[in-house]
């Protein structure tokens, strides 16, 4: 009985545990930029953002005719920029290059839900002349 009464309760502590990390996980997830009621800024607003894109991208070797990179990335609570992934990629070394560019944002004013700053998912896009 006493090995009965222990297997329970260790599965139901096990359990709680569980419960636990799954909501640590889930409340973590960033937002969509559409959903936060206070949106993250880049310092200067949307002008500034594309200058700083403008005057940092090198262009690489490209013989393509023009198109648009986009590229996805995580403002973080603290208004650091993480995860940074290319989502859409002309090749030639422009994708890798706006990679680069985009990881040396500083920080934006973070986006914030419900009075919580929260992290946030935001795609931007690089248009390249052909």
């Amino acid at each position: 009985m006493k090995k009965i009464l222990l297997s329970v309760l260790a599965l139901f502590i096990v359990s709680i545990a569980s419960a636990q990390v799954t909501a640590t996980i889930v409340d973590d997830a960033p937002y969509e930029y559409q959903e936060v009621e206070v949106r993250p800024e880049f310092p200067g607003g949307n002008t500034a953002l594309m200058a700083f894109i403008g005057s940092n991208f090198k262009m690489p070797e490209y013989d393509g005719g023009g198109g648009t990179i986009k590229v996805a990335f995580i403002i973080e609570i603290d208004g650091s920029v993480t995860n940074v992934k290319v989502t859409k990629d002309l090749g030639q070394g422009t994708g890798a290059e706006a990679k680069r560019v985009v990881s040396l944002l500083p920080r934006w004013t973070a986006g914030e839900h419900l009075g919580k700053k929260v992290r946030v998912l935001y795609e931007i896009p690089i248009k390249i002349a052909g």
